[in-house]
């Protein structure tokens, strides 16, 4: 017998629905848009990051908070911008005068850094020692153990 509750549920608890961290239970909306057909390669690119990035959050947090999916929706259009950048540049590139290719190659590094500031507002590393960390890391002295960094 299925039970109605107030969220309007319908079904048995815990057997009804997307099993929790899959991503059909997502119901945010926000996605990347359409681009012109010629673009079509920028539009699927989209979609791939995007997904890592729901991954991403849901293997650290157990599901996409709306916070997060703003997160999302933010660093992708900021790579939807440097890869739409990148495209004019190398469709045009004899067409440019020097000066309008380093405009459009600052507005692809400019949306690179601005996409990597809206995954980094995510916190998706904090419990995680990356790679430049451990590059960085203090060696330990001679008496201390020699497989923990700090």
């Amino acid at each position: 017998m299925t039970k109605r509750t107030n969220n309007n549920f319908h079904g048995k608890k815990g057997r009804s629905g997307a099993p929790r961290e899959n991503r059909n239970a997502m119901r945010h909306g926000l996605k990347a848009g359409s681009l012109p057909k010629d673009a079509k390669y920028i539009e699927i690119r989209m979609n791939v990051i995007r997904r890592n990035l729901e991954d991403a959050v849901i293997q650290c947090r157990g599901d996409v908070s709306i916070e997060d999916a703003a997160y999302i929706q933010t660093a992708l259009r900021w790579e939807r911008h440097a890869a739409l950048a990148q495209r004019w540049l190398t469709k045009q590139y004899n067409k440019l005068k020097p000066m309008e290719q380093l405009k459009f190659s600052h507005e692809i590094a400019s949306a690179s850094a601005k996409r990597d500031a809206a995954i980094s507002m995510m916190e998706l590393d904090e419990e995680h020692t990356t790679v430049i960390d451990a590059l960085y890391a203090r060696l330990p002295a001679p008496d201390e153990n020699p497989t923990k960094l700090i």
